[in-house]
């Protein structure tokens, strides 16, 4: 089951500002058809005054039944 989307509240580890947005926790890709932009969108957070954007730890179910789990704090 993919988890509905969950607000977060931000703290830009690049510049400080606090901002709100939103993840969710797993995705199963056997049951939802999310192409890798939506994906992307579901495990990140971009910050509106700097444009950091930050990944959070979610578990990813592929459409084989592989389990992938994303580690919290990445960033590019």
């Amino acid at each position: 089951m993919t988890s509905p989307p969950e607000p977060i509240n931000v703290i830009c580890p690049n510049c400080g500002f606090e901002y709100q947005d939103w993840w969710r926790p797993s995705v199963n890709l056997k049951l939802d058809n999310f192409d890798e932009e939506y994906l992307d969108q579901c495990r990140s957070a971009v910050c509106p005054r700097c444009n950091f954007k930050v990944y959070f730890e979610n578990l990813i179910v592929d459409k084989e039944g592989n389990f992938l789990v994303g580690g919290r704090g990445r960033s590019e």
